[in-house]
């Protein structure tokens, strides 16, 4: 967006805001003094919900994040017009340790037809350098832990009206809950301070959306699991070696789960790691008997082995599970029980 426009929109944003503080600013602030009175972290259960802004439902944070938290040495990039987009990413994947810069990314997530970036392209381009790219909880907690965490988020926001939108990306970079203000690093201005209200006003217009970007072995705070593994499993698609990082850190945080137990395994195949995958996938089965996919992918790797006649009953097994790729298991078993070479590709979490 451009300056002028944007400095408009900012000029509206108090009054859109009103007196009181959003319905998630407050609901921080409250778990805020609660823990201050109490001596300890208010649980999810204390926080009241909200449903307010823009009319839509949301749920209130569900913990309190410390009370202030700023993120150092996330890099600025003053956006040219229209191409905050890649300017907001450009500091995310740099902070993140693969330097890039607004104009590289332009090609990739700005469409001139639409002055702006679409989210599904944010997120795709930090994947295809190997970066992990997570979409945030859509509570005001999310970015605030996310930044907690020691991880800037990009987040979008609306600046203007809802019948008059005004679409911008920016960096979260810091929060102070007893101050009640932000800072971003938003359109050509670096590290700016911002009524915490105004802008939960802004972003919630917007869609309440933020991501994070990351090394591929370190999960953001701020994120629930099942946008971990949908991370986890869009980067495999297209950097294997680094989704294999992603998978074994959410295996130390979620060690029973069979899409994190599936996941090790698909990516280290991927990978040319025939053992590794087999031995992950032979845990997948163990401790989740009824998983049908991981049978199908372990009788794959068993008859790789030459065990063929362990391949077979793997084979067996999924295919009596059936499920949504039944014909895929029913191929497999054919292929175990009739060898021919090569090998179906293996279904995907």
């Amino acid at each position: 967006m451009t300056r002028r426009r944007a400095l408009a929109a900012l000029a509206t944003a108090p009054l859109l805001a009103g007196a009181c503080a959003a319905p998630q600013t407050a609901a921080l602030k409250r778990a805020l003094g609660d823990s201050r009175g109490t001596g300890r972290a208010s649980s999810a259960g204390e926080l009241p919900t909200s449903a307010q802004a823009a009319g839509e439902v949301r749920s209130a944070a569900r913990s309190a994040p410390v009370e202030r938290a700023r993120v150092a040495g996330v890099p600025f990039f003053a956006q040219r017009d229209y191409e905050c987009g890649p300017a907001a990413l450009a500091m995310a994947m740099s902070h993140a340790g693969v330097p890039v810069t607004p104009e590289t990314l332009v090609p990739e997530v700005w469409l001139p037809a639409r002055r702006g970036a679409l989210q599904a392209e944010m997120l795709a381009a930090p994947r295809r350098r190997g970066l992990l790219a997570t979409r945030l909880r859509g509570g005001l907690d999310g970015p605030l832990e996310a930044v907690a965490g020691g991880v800037a988020a990009v987040v979008f926001q609306n600046l203007g009206l809802s019948i008059a939108p005004v679409w911008h990306y920016a960096v979260l970079i810091g929060y102070d809950l007893a101050a009640g203000t932000v800072e971003l690093h938003s359109g050509v201005d670096e590290a700016v301070l911002q009524s915490m209200h105004a802008f939960e006003r802004t972003w919630v217009r917007g869609g309440s959306w933020a991501m994070a970007v990351t090394a591929p072995q370190r999960l953001p705070a701020g994120a629930d699991e099942a946008a971990l593994l949908r991370a986890a499993a869009a980067l495999e698609r297209v950097a294997p070696a680094a989704a294999a990082q992603t998978w074994e850190a959410l295996f130390g945080r979620l060690p029973d789960n069979r899409i994190v137990l599936l996941g090790r395994g698909n990516a280290a195949w991927a990978l040319g790691e025939h053992a590794r995958a087999r031995a992950a996938w032979q845990l997948a089965v163990e401790r989740h008997p009824d998983f049908a996919d991981a049978w199908n992918n372990l009788a794959h790797a068993l008859a790789e082995a030459g065990d063929m006649a362990a391949a077979r009953e793997a084979a067996k097994r999924a295919l009596a599970l059936g499920g949504v790729r039944a014909d895929a298991y029913r191929q497999t078993f054919e292929r175990v029980v009739v060898p021919s070479e090569g090998s179906p590709k293996l279904p995907m979490p």
